[in-house]
């Protein structure tokens, strides 16, 4: 695993984090990173029933983005 440097504010490892903080990754870049905040939850739900994700409508984005996470 490595460390990696977050540029632009999401969700890394299913924990938000901020610029300037690091995450811990194995190099396999099947997670969503930062780009969640441009994703509407449409779309994440749709991520989700692709990779066998269970999540409903129901969940904030942010649950739904780290049960996308924890999947991987």
């Amino acid at each position: 695993m490595t460390q990696r440097l977050v540029t632009e504010a999401g969700f890394y490892n299913g924990e938000f984090l901020k610029p300037g903080q690091h995450y811990e990754s194995d190099g396999s870049e099947t997670e969503i990173p930062e780009v969640t905040d441009r994703l509407t939850k449409d779309e994440l739900l749709a991520i989700a029933t692709d990779r066998g994700v269970e999540a409903n409508a129901e969940m904030t984005k942010a649950e739904i983005v780290t049960a996308i996470n924890a999947k991987v």
